[in-house]
């Protein structure tokens, strides 16, 4: 026998020179003949989805994947675009994996400020996801009536980081209004005898 290696297999094949009858002392040596490996190698994608499996892929050949371009979903904080596989693609010395990986690419949304009346106050575009949005017009107002007067309070619902397209609308506390109530005394000409009211 002889030990395979990563190239090749080995089987017996006979003995150099070849046998023949005994007339003094002689000293054979094994023959072998060789098959080159073949070996398995495996796509994933980056949670461990098997993409595709290529089986019998010849020591020293560069292997190739013919599948779809991987994807993987976008989430609310990113979006995902297919980049590489880790490890870098080498000559097949073995059974190997490789691994997609992706670039992360921060999304980005719009923020919307309106006034109670749904009038648009402000809109900011390209907000990235994480960032604390800021309101940059000038303070809202809500006109008064005969029974309030508005203040503005803040904005509903509460300012918080971006995850996702946000309208903001604003929000007033209100005042009774108060009046000054003047009496006046009225005098009687035609039917007070002392003239008082």
């Amino acid at each position: 026998t002889k030990p395979a290696d990563a190239q090749y297999t080995y089987t017996h094949n006979g003995w150099e020179p070849e046998v023949t009858e005994v007339t003094g002392a002689a000293t054979y040596k094994a023959t072998f003949t060789s098959v080159t490996n073949k070996y398995t190698v495996t796509w994933k994608d980056f949670d461990g989805t098997v993409l595709e499996t290529d089986e019998n892929v010849v020591y020293g050949t560069t292997p190739t994947y013919d599948g779809a371009t991987p994807t993987r979903t976008n989430d609310a904080q990113y979006t995902y675009t297919f980049d590489k596989w880790s490890p870098a693609i080498e000559v097949v010395t073995g059974n190997a994996t490789y691994t997609a990986t992706y670039t992360e690419t921060v999304n980005k949304y719009t923020v919307t400020w309106v006034n109670e009346n749904g009038t648009v106050l402000e809109t900011d575009n390209n907000v990235a996801y994480g960032e604390m949005p800021e309101y940059n017009g000038a303070t809202p107002t809500k006109a008064a009536t005969a029974e309030f007067t508005y203040t503005f309070a803040g904005w509903n619902p509460t300012i918080s980081t971006v995850t996702g397209n946000v309208t903001y609308t604003a929000r007033y506390t209100n005042t009774v209004n108060e009046y000054t109530v003047t009496y006046q005394w009225y005098k009687n000409t035609t039917n007070s005898k002392d003239g008082a009211v």
